[in-house]
């Protein structure tokens, strides 16, 4: 579980930060989501060894939607309260990624969402982080 939050972790920050400089260059989250950054952030990251089977990043309207889908299926109950607890422990990480996409795109209020499928592609857990 550690090693599968450090990936998440991970990989927010570094998509949040991948078009860092002056000014606004997005105008939609959708626009960042399908930046050529975020988009080799997104194939460059290896998965290998998490219990992920596949990551994808969308925009839905002002969100950025990371969707997990494990490998193999497990106890939704049990792993949506060790997820619960280990994004709430690292909650001021999401929150400061979405101050820095803020500085990315023109839309107003931005936010990341964190959702967690299982194998067979029924929600384990969703979390929504906002600049506030």
């Amino acid at each position: 579980m550690k090693k599968l939050l450090g990936l998440i972790l991970a990989l927010c920050m570094v998509v949040s930060l991948a078009a860092c400089g002056g000014g606004k260059p997005y105008a939609t989250v959708e626009d960042y989501v399908n930046s050529s950054e975020v988009q080799e952030q997104i194939t460059s990251t290896d998965l290998t060894g998490s219990g992920i089977g596949s990551l994808d990043i969308v925009a839905e309207g002002s969100k950025m939607v990371f969707v997990y889908t494990l490998e193999t299926q497990v106890d939704a109950a049990a792993t949506a309260e060790a997820l619960e607890a280990s994004l709430d422990a690292q909650a001021s990480t999401f929150t400061e990624a979405v101050k820095e996409m803020q500085g990315q795109v023109e839309e107003e209020n931005p936010s990341i969402v964190l959702r967690y499928l299982n194998a067979d592609g029924t929600e384990i857990i969703s979390k929504e982080y906002t600049a506030s």
